[in-house]
């Protein structure tokens, strides 16, 4: 490489001159929560919880159509009268035609919705003055996906016909749908989107990892807009195999959820499901075609810790946050702000160990400022999934647009070991502007990651 190109290279790595920022345009969300952004926001605002527990996961253990005989010879474990925040009706019957979602795995189902609301295609998204694709070409627009076990019940369901019965054993039909990118290329099959098409599988990073892909795309100049995002879907054996981990809340006395972050009584998470996509582009761009930003990604910052891989502190050791911490001031330090600047976080609250690792991390982070900085975690209301995250990028563009706060539903007594003072319980208008929003996403094994999101300004 010359000189000159080198330096050219460099110059798109470099925060980007006004214009070229990259500003969210769209946002997609089905959720336990809401099946769309109003609806999601709607379930912000009255601070509603989602967890239930009820019947079994049988309907949603495999793809396609099969009966309970089927199921008991598949061996699917029983779920009955366990918690979960689990997905209804999500739309997918009206959005996708029949005879291609038959053969849609349920994950790419919930991508695809969530990514027609991010383009505007849907009745309840808010469209552009002018489409995306219309704008910038279908070769432009790239798609980038985050998740943590891609289609885990359609996967199994393959290889359970290939234990048992061997090959002859093993639909064909299915296996293609077995790989971690299927969500990600049926979007731009169902969208006919043929630019970039590129799957991130992070564990719980994996939706900041998309959107800082996306944005990465956009600096470089290999796409003009992006759907970035990602999901999980919630099934029989993920629940019993976290279960089995020790991961899932137990049972509260009071009879009520056991998804308690923040809280001094925390059991556990209650596993939740759902997709989130965004539509993130420059704001040049969006600006061209009449498009009004919902907020600006101002930030990014990515650091590890030494953390087992399953679980959070190893037993016995110390809490390592050195890296979390690190990836926080990362953000701050590429938005050009202070620490406090920050007026709210989007935080990752889920009632386990995580809590007291990142209350950790943000003191160490942001010192004084963390002791009056609002926080909050909306996980209580819509459960915990590897890509919950993008439900909390949700909320934080909630907080943005709406300026108005999320509550942390099922947080009855804040542990001052595992809880910032900010902490707002109950969800209320902001009585000062919220501009700049931290969304920090701490993982087991030790990746960090944390985004912040800015109010957009109009031209």
């Amino acid at each position: 490489m010359s000189s000159a190109s080198s330096g050219q290279f460099l110059d798109r790595l470099r925060p980007p001159a006004a214009d070229l920022r990259p500003v969210i345009t769209g946002l997609g969300v089905v959720t336990p929560l809401g099946v769309d952004r109003g609806e999601f926001y709607a379930g912000l605002r009255s601070g509603r919880c989602c967890l239930r527990k009820g019947e079994g996961l049988g309907e949603l253990a495999l793809n396609r159509a099969v009966g309970a005989a089927r199921r008991q010879q598949l061996g699917e474990p029983a779920t009955a009268g366990r918690w979960a925040a689990r997905l209804g009706d999500f739309g997918a019957a009206a959005a996708i035609d029949a005879a291609r979602r038959r053969r849609m795995p349920r994950l790419a189902q919930l991508a695809v919705i969530a990514a027609r609301q991010a383009l505007g295609l849907e009745p309840a998204a808010a469209p552009a003055a002018q489409g995306v694709v219309s704008r910038y070409g279908s070769e432009r627009v790239a798609v980038v996906f985050g998740t943590g076990l891609g289609t885990l019940e359609l996967t199994l369901e393959f290889e359970t016909g290939y234990i048992q019965g061997g090959l002859a054993a093993a639909s064909p039909a299915l296996f293609p749908y077995t790989v971690m990118n299927t969500a990600a290329a049926i979007v731009a099959m169902e969208l006919q989107l043929l630019g970039g098409n590129i799957t991130v599988n992070h564990r719980d990073l994996s939706v900041h990892e998309a959107v800082a892909t996306a944005v990465d795309l956009l600096a470089m100049d290999r796409a003009d807009a992006v759907l970035c995002g990602g999901g999980d879907e919630l099934g029989p054996w993920l629940q019993h195999g976290v279960e089995r981990l020790a991961g899932l809340a137990a049972d509260a006395p009071d009879g009520l959820p056991p998804m308690r972050p923040y809280d001094r009584q925390r059991r556990g998470f209650v596993l939740g499901e759902g997709a989130v996509m965004l539509l993130v582009e420059r704001a040049e761009g969006a600006r061209s075609r009449g498009a009004r930003p919902l907020a600006t990604v101002s930030g990014i910052g990515r650091a590890g810790d030494h953390r087992p891989r399953l679980g959070w502190p190893a037993a016995g050791q110390p809490a390592t946050t050195a890296g979390a911490a690190r990836a926080i001031t990362q953000s701050l330090q590429a938005a050009a702000l202070g620490p406090a600047e920050l007026d709210f976080i989007a935080g990752s609250g889920n009632g386990t160990a995580l809590d007291g690792l990142e209350t950790q991390a943000l003191r160490q982070a942001l010192g004084a400022a963390a002791e009056r900085v609002l926080i909050a975690s909306v996980l209580g209301q819509c459960g915990e999934w590897l890509t919950s995250a993008g439900a909390r990028l949700a909320a934080a563009l909630y907080a943005l647009s709406e300026q108005a706060l999320p509550g942390t539903a099922l947080c009855h007594e804040p542990d001052p070991q595992a809880a910032l003072p900010g902490l707002v319980l109950a969800p209320r208008p902001a009585t000062a502007p919220l501009r700049h929003v931290l969304v920090p996403a701490l993982a087991q094994g030790g990746g960090n990651a944390a985004i912040i999101l800015s109010r957009a300004v109009a031209d």
